[in-house]
């Protein structure tokens, strides 16, 4: 690496790869807790690569969102003194509501900022009370890596007559009763039960506790027998399930391991998941009152064109720069240097880099907040069908 004073002040410049980049030029130190294999292995040396000698860099892999966000609740260890750390989208919310994260400094008028498709910028802008998301917020998440709701199922375990899963409507066979698997996350069963009404994940109004919906909802329940996040994916590895359907970084998990394990992802648009890094409450005790000075550096790194890997396809994360909405096609003109993977004819290569093509992505969406009015009728549904 060759670096040299370009600039007075607290910025400098270093030449990496062949591009000159900004660096910080005084000591300084930035600590991040990452959500594990969310980041690439080799972030950190390269990120340090690209800063002078005088920045001082750590970062920490956590096992889950779940304790990334247990933490930050607690003060605990895993994100104490931390500048930033990861938490997926559907934790923007109840981190913002309950005062646990705060607003990126700078965020409005930051060169990676200006990389992302509205998409993504409405994604993150945030109301500061409730963490829905508001035209007229501020920006509380930096987005780096997403994903999607994937189905997998044992070629050796779906019951006589049943063809592999395609569809969310596919997830409702009663013959796959006591044989399919998800993730702790209520959400995502009235995820499925909308999106095979063919309504939107994030309708306002669902109906009521003897509608269509609420009928998916118990059929769908009915026919799962694994509601957990860890035993899910373990529940198909070992057969005890034929079917499970949860995020594309934990289905490829046990999916790469085992050739009797086919995957598909809703044909009819599935639901997106996006890490994003957040910044801390807790920065405010910080020398300074915030975050660290090279915070800016490290998440508009983790967001250069060069950083895009396309060639794995979803696995370990598309970049947001490649999604703009409607598709991931526009990426590769926004981007001409970014590779396209080897594109195998059908979801059976998905784990040789094959992505569904945009018709499946323009349909596809993020699950926001329920409204209030979904959020009634939800626990309406879910109250009736206990008392069944």
């Amino acid at each position: 690496m060759a670096w040299r004073a370009r600039a007075a002040g607290a910025t400098t410049t270093v030449t990496y790869e062949g591009r000159t980049r900004p660096a910080y030029a005084f000591d300084a130190a930035l600590r991040v807790a990452t959500l594990r294999r969310s980041a690439p292995p080799n972030a950190a040396n390269e990120f340090s690569r690209t800063q002078t000698n005088r920045v001082k860099f750590k970062m920490t892999a956590v096992a889950s969102v779940g304790e990334i966000y247990g933490s930050l609740a607690r003060g605990g260890k895993k994100t104490r003194g931390a500048d930033a750390t990861t938490l997926g989208d559907e934790w923007l919310a109840p981190a913002i509501a309950n005062g646990l994260i705060r607003p990126i400094p700078g965020a409005e008028s930051s060169a990676w900022f200006a990389r992302l498709s509205p998409v993504w910028r409405t994604l993150v802008r945030r109301d500061a009370r409730t963490g829905r998301v508001s035209a007229g917020g501020e920006i509380y998440g930096a987005p780096y890596g997403f994903g999607c709701a994937v189905i997998a199922y044992r070629k050796d375990k779906l019951p006589k007559g049943v063809k592999p899963p395609r569809d969310w409507e596919d997830l409702f066979d009663p013959r796959l009763k006591g044989l399919i698997g998800m993730p702790n996350a209520p959400r995502l069963v009235l995820s499925a039960a909308l999106k095979a009404e063919g309504m939107s994940a994030n309708a306002s109004d669902i109906g009521g506790a003897d509608g269509r919906v609420s009928a998916r909802v118990r059929a769908l329940r009915e026919n799962v027998k694994v509601f957990d996040d860890l035993q899910y994916t373990q529940a198909i590895a070992c057969g005890d399930c034929a079917v499970v359907i949860g995020p594309s970084e934990d289905v490829f998990s046990v999916a790469r391991r085992s050739t009797l394990i086919g995957l598909a992802v809703p044909s009819s648009g599935t639901t997106l998941w996006s890490d994003c890094w957040v910044v801390p409450t807790a920065t405010v005790a910080n020398k300074g009152g915030g975050p660290s000075p090279v915070l800016e550096q490290w998440i508009d790194y983790t967001l250069q064109p060069a950083r895009v890997n396309m060639r794995v396809g979803l696995k370990g994360g598309i970049s947001p720069l490649m999604f703009d909405g409607r598709g991931v096609d526009g990426g590769y003109a926004r981007y001409p240097n970014v590779a396209r993977p080897v594109l195998g004819s059908d979801d059976g290569d998905m784990l040789k880099g094959w992505i569904p093509d945009d018709s499946v992505w323009s349909a596809s969406e993020f699950q926001l907040p329920l409204s209030d009015r979904a959020r009634a009728q939800y626990v309406a549904m879910s109250q009736a069908i206990v008392r069944r």
